[in-house]
């Protein structure tokens, strides 16, 4: 793929090593940096005409409207139900703090989700007086869709679940899971990190009421910057729990004291920091440009036949791999239980691999710049590998 070869220049850190890491992070890019030069390029512009254009600097406003209208074109959502975020943890928080629960409500989700889920879960649970309801996660980390809604009942607000589980690779039916969700009033919430830009993603379609990730995984971003859609109906129930003057909050001075008021209460920017992190906005920024100038179907296609030759071939050399062999059911990474997952992944560091070790698990995941040669690699050292 043309595309392919010129976009993996972007990223140094393959020429450094083979890296099947992307599940942790991209490792950087030139885009990132380019985007970096030009935010201090706007600064010293935008700093000598006194454009400052509210609570900050003019053009960085218009680069952040442009981003959340490139995020609103990856999720098939508008770009006002986006709001610019630090991570996927984060938004979660801002969901969970705001909203307006009663009592009695309840919200539902695994008892070993991904901490960035569960903690505000458990959070907003001991401080507020609702209940956390907690589908117990099976041993190999691919829950169903059966085995979270067996906890839901007329009381059920909200469900909140990855899309692609960190520890399997395993990815969640989102269409059938929306489905049950909208037919009952529930807001579906989702951890969308491990599959943003990596796979295409159908919120609307698929029902999910808010998805919050971050930047540095398949966008190829940056560490510090994150996203949240929140649809209309969560919205008009979510209040801001972090306020200062910026998008759309201000202070109204015609009583006899001051008023917080929100000028658009649908609108996610009500969330925004007015000193929001603009250098990671241009980073992710021109890091989303790129990945629509591809295309996620693209990207999607790509990623799936490198996974299908890494999969097959590990499971032809005696691995347990964890993860589904199911396209369906998996997304850009896969996951080995291993005994001795310390001894693998030194082996395979001494051959200039890289990807992440747990204690009985390895996961190897790949990005949009992986290559054959990569997988191809990677599998004549795993036939090396005394521990398979």
């Amino acid at each position: 793929m043309d595309w392919q070869k010129e976009y993996r220049k972007n990223f140094p850190v393959t020429d450094l090593c083979t890296y099947m890491d992307s599940a942790y992070d991209c490792g950087g890019s030139l885009i990132g940096k380019q985007a970096a030069d030009r935010y201090f390029e706007d600064w010293a512009i935008a700093a000598a005409t006194a454009a400052k254009g509210g609570p900050g600097r003019k053009p960085f406003f218009g680069v952040a409207d442009e981003t959340r209208d490139y995020l609103g074109r990856i999720l098939g959502v508008a770009a006002k139900n986006v709001s610019i975020t630090k991570n996927t943890n984060e938004g979660f928080n801002i969901i969970m703090q705001g909203f307006d629960f009663k009592p009695g409500d309840n919200v539902v989700t695994l008892d070993r989700e991904y901490q960035s889920v569960i903690m505000p879960c458990l959070h907003i649970a001991e401080n507020h007086g609702i209940e956390c309801r907690l589908a117990q996660m099976n041993d190999t980390y691919t829950p169903s869709v059966d085995d979270l809604w067996e906890k839901v009942d007329e009381r059920t607000v909200m469900v909140l679940v990855s899309h692609v589980q960190s520890k399997s690779g395993y990815k969640i039916d989102l269409r059938e899971l929306g489905r049950r969700c909208r037919e009952r009033g529930i807001f579906l919430i989702v951890d969308a990190i491990q599959s943003i830009g990596l796979n295409e993603f159908h919120t609307e379609e698929w029902g999910v009421s808010a998805v919050s990730g971050a930047g540095y995984k398949g966008l190829c971003a940056f560490i510090s910057i994150g996203y949240l859609y929140c649809c209309d109906e969560l919205l008009a129930r979510i209040e801001p729990t972090y306020v200062s003057s910026g998008f759309q909050l201000c202070l109204d001075y015609s009583g006899d004291t001051p008023v917080i008021i929100c000028k658009d209460p649908l609108n996610a920017s009500k969330f925004d920091n007015s000193s929001s992190d603009f250098l990671g906005i241009y980073v992710l920024h021109d890091a989303v440009e790129a990945i629509l100038e591809i295309g996620v179907d693209q990207i999607e296609l790509h990623v799936t036949k490198l996974l299908d030759q890494l999969y097959d071939g590990l499971l032809e050399l005696g691995f347990e791999i964890m993860t589904p062999n199911n396209r369906k059911k998996r997304c850009a990474s896969l996951c080995i239980r291993t005994e001795h997952a310390a001894e693998i992944n030194n082996f395979f560091m001494d051959h200039q691999i890289i990807f992440s070790a747990g204690q009985d698990t390895i996961r190897m995941s790949l990005g949009a710049y992986s290559n054959d040669d990569d997988v191809k690699r990677t599998l004549v050292v795993a036939s090396q590998c005394p521990w398979r």
